[in-house]
């Protein structure tokens, strides 16, 4: 089991040479025959995958060549694969370690039902679902009585959804570089051997992959579907995740196919779900049933609105500094090692990471390499379904809400947290006028919005406005 620890003095010097990982690169493209050059015609070795012929006679030809290089190659299917690692990113979202998000530990006020508008319009020109944090609560309370955390919920799937909305906030990018790093330190650092060593390759259809990576872009999100925060105690405020500063995984085949592996747009309402997940469930995962995944193939895009719009990408598999730092990843990652990893990181995001973020790669990194490595060596992958089975997370009366209503909404909440805020009210209060907002029509919501608007414009001109913004 590998540690991010540094080794011990002298330990490197000490380690087998056979533990020493090397990343073994497939071929990048189908352009020419290894032998002749043609262009035309040409195959893959049935055997590795790994070498382009034209002809039966170039590849009878070359065998004396190739032989001791070719050996036999485990072909795993994206399409029945993917699900291990959507599972390895939620298990990422359930880390200890990971930061509970202000959602978790706060009552939610008002009712972000899905019949409900509760979506405003901030002085940038965003526009978000507000959700209203109130008295702060215990992780127990969130999690053994979610009817307390969210008393206005209108069924326990609606609030169990929004807390697992919630739970998905933030960290998509340390989780998404370690699960892509330990496809690379697990996969791709086999070869076939004398030994009887399998190679294992991921391909799509017959097609292997011939580079995998992240790429960094913004997807299509409805003003609905993100959240913004706002605690009326305090009276701060805080977007939710960000549409467009976005990561996935893109996957290329030697035929120039591209294959996307989306697991972070749940937050979002994006809820595609992976289930019947028991053969994925050994080696250390937590009992999961269901996990948010999207594999955007062929058959998707004839058929699929798009979504995502890329603005940079990055390769994984072959990155210089990432090949380096799966060399010691079987006995421990060192911090030269972590460094290499957290430069990629970095360089991903645009920006200089976080100390948490670092901490959780890292941590992420070493448990999902743990998990993919027994998977492959018990050769669990030959036990996976060839087609997952994918269902849908909805709530009823999910729609787009009228502009009109977004503002209203905004005026009301904010005149009566400044109430709370100035204690002309009380908490009871507060909670009975978000109440009487959920269960109001549209025509009253206006005038509710209309009065509250009214009264404090009288209160401004009298000079008694509230300094709380948004």
């Amino acid at each position: 089991m590998a540690t991010s620890l540094p080794p011990r003095k002298g330990e490197l010097d000490s380690i087998d040479p056979d533990e020493i990982r090397t990343v073994h690169l497939p071929l990048q493209k189908l352009d020419k025959c290894a032998i002749c050059s043609k262009k035309e015609g040409l195959r893959l070795c049935s055997a590795c995958g790994e070498k382009v012929y034209c002809s039966p006679e170039c590849q009878k030809g070359d065998w004396k060549q190739h032989k001791p290089e070719c050996g036999k190659t485990d072909r795993i299917c994206i399409q029945s694969f993917y699900p291990l690692l959507a599972l390895l990113m939620e298990a990422s979202r359930l880390h200890p370690e990971r930061p509970r998000h202000p959602a978790q530990m706060h009552k939610i006020v008002n009712s972000p039902n899905p019949s409900n508008s509760c979506v405003c319009k901030f002085p940038d020109g965003t526009s978000a679902n507000l959700i209203l944090l109130g008295d702060p609560c215990s992780e127990e309370l969130f999690m053994l009585n979610p009817a307390q955390w969210w008393p206005t919920a209108e069924t326990p799937r609606i609030r169990n959804k929004l807390a697992q909305r919630f739970v998905a906030e933030n960290y998509l990018l340390p989780a998404v570089v370690a699960v892509s790093f330990a496809l690379l330190a697990e996969i791709y650092t086999t070869t076939a051997d004398a030994n009887g060593n399998r190679r294992i390759r991921l391909q799509y259809k017959s097609s292997p992959i011939a580079d995998f990576g992240i790429a960094r872009g913004s997807v299509d999100v409805k003003s609905q579907d993100r959240f913004a925060y706002y605690n009326v105690a305090d009276e701060s405020f805080m977007f939710g995740q960000d549409p467009n500063d976005h990561y996935w995984i893109y996957f290329t085949t030697i035929r120039g196919e591209e294959i996307l592996l989306e697991c972070g747009m749940f937050v979002f309402n994006m809820c595609l779900m992976v289930t019947n997940l028991g053969p994925y469930l050994k080696h250390g995962l937590p009992p999961i049933t269901t996990v948010p995944a999207h594999l955007v193939a062929r058959e998707h895009r004839q058929v699929s609105v798009r979504l995502h719009y890329e603005k940079e990408r990055f390769s994984v598999l072959r990155d210089p500094e990432l090949q380096e730092a799966v060399r010691y990843s079987r006995r421990f990652i060192p911090s030269a090692h972590t460094a290499k990893i957290c430069r990629f990181m970095e360089k991903v995001a645009g920006r200089p990471h976080t100390s948490i973020e670092k901490k959780l790669v890292m941590l992420w990194a070493i448990d999902d390499c743990e998990v993919m490595s027994m998977n492959l060596v018990s050769r669990e992958y030959l036990n996976f379904p060839a087609t997952p089975v994918i269902g849908v997370f909805e709530d009823p009366g999910e729609m787009d809400d009228p502009p009109q209503e977004n503002e209203a909404w905004h005026k009301y909440v904010m005149g009566w947290s400044k109430k709370y805020k100035r204690g002309q009210i009380t908490t009871e209060q507060l909670h009975a006028a978000f109440r009487a907002w959920s269960d109001a029509s549209h025509e009253v919501r206006m005038q509710m919005s209309a009065r509250g608007a009214t009264k404090s414009n009288k209160k401004n001109k009298q000079g008694g406005g509230s300094r709380g913004k948004i």
